[in-house]
């Protein structure tokens, strides 16, 4: 289960991006406009730059003009391209699922919602798949119509219901939504040289797991791009323990529209068997 939950929830860091179209050709595939294909510093994986590092202050600028910006998302809609691969020096398999994210947050509290429709293995054809995430603050729903299975994890007590990103946080560093004296506390955060991004006007940020940080067994490094003008994260590119890819792409993104509470609900045949493991008493 504890591996399932930080998959879905990398799939759900995705809800604080922004949409960019296009995407970059490379070994491992750059979530990022065509014009940026020859200097993605995100597939290349190159190193920082020291001499164009910014200083602390700077960087907690950009943080706090970050932080500032995803407090003001009150919903998010988009199409979303979650490509998985593992082992990509070795094994290099790759998994791309395809689909669309809701995330919505009021006075009621905040559910995330990831409806993925295809599935595609290495080089075979993408086919129908659908499989379904729901979390409402409370519990975390998975529906497989594969295996005509539903999953129920509850993840709170039924009156204390917990954030979306609070949740999420627990198992993936936040950007944009954690204090930024934590983060500083987790990694170093160096810039990717602005040249390499300059063309898209993208900000780059490396975040490299500090030794004894909470997400050091999980995680080696994170590479976030910011686009200067939303000043929203654009791209996320991860790098497990195990050399494991998470590259996450949206689409068509509509922020702060209307968005109905039903799209959150839990709807299956009546013939999907039912799993459903409540809260652990510590």
């Amino acid at each position: 289960m504890n591996k399932r939950v930080t998959i879905i929830a990398v799939m759900f860091l995705a809800v604080s991006s922004f949409c960019l179209a296009g995407t970059c050709k490379t070994k491992h595939r750059s979530s990022c406009p065509k014009t940026c294909q020859k200097s993605s510093a995100a597939s290349k994986n190159t190193s920082p730059d020291k001499k164009q590092a910014p200083k602390k202050g700077k960087l907690d600028d950009i943080l706090s003009r970050l932080t500032k910006q995803t407090g003001n998302l009150k919903s998010y809609e988009a199409k979303i391209e979650y490509l998985f691969i593992q082992d990509p020096e070795l094994l290099d398999s790759k998994t791309l699922r395809k689909g669309r994210l809701y995330y919505k947050k009021d006075k009621a509290g905040s559910k995330l919602r990831v409806n993925f429709n295809t599935l595609k293995q290495d080089d075979a054809d993408e086919e129908k798949h659908v499989e379904q995430f729901i979390f409402d603050g409370i519990w975390l729903t998975r529906i497989d119509y594969q295996l005509e299975k539903v999953d129920f994890y509850q993840q709170a007590e039924e009156d204390k219901p917990i954030d979306v990103f609070e949740f999420i946080s627990h198992r993936f560093p936040m950007v944009g939504f954690t204090k930024i004296e934590h983060l500083h506390k987790q990694f170093e955060i160096t810039p990717i040289p602005q040249k390499q991004v300059k063309s898209c006007n993208f900000i780059g940020l490396r975040l490299k797991i500090n030794k004894g940080s909470i997400y050091e067994d999980n995680y080696k490094t994170i590479d976030v791009w910011i686009d200067d003008k939303s000043f929203l994260p654009a791209i996320l590119l991860a790098t497990s323990t195990e050399g494991d890819i998470y590259d996450i792409q949206l689409r068509d993104i509509k922020v702060n529209k209307k968005l109905k509470n039903t799209v959150f609900k839990v709807e299956t045949p009546k013939h999907f068997s039912k799993n459903r493991e409540s809260l652990k008493k510590k």
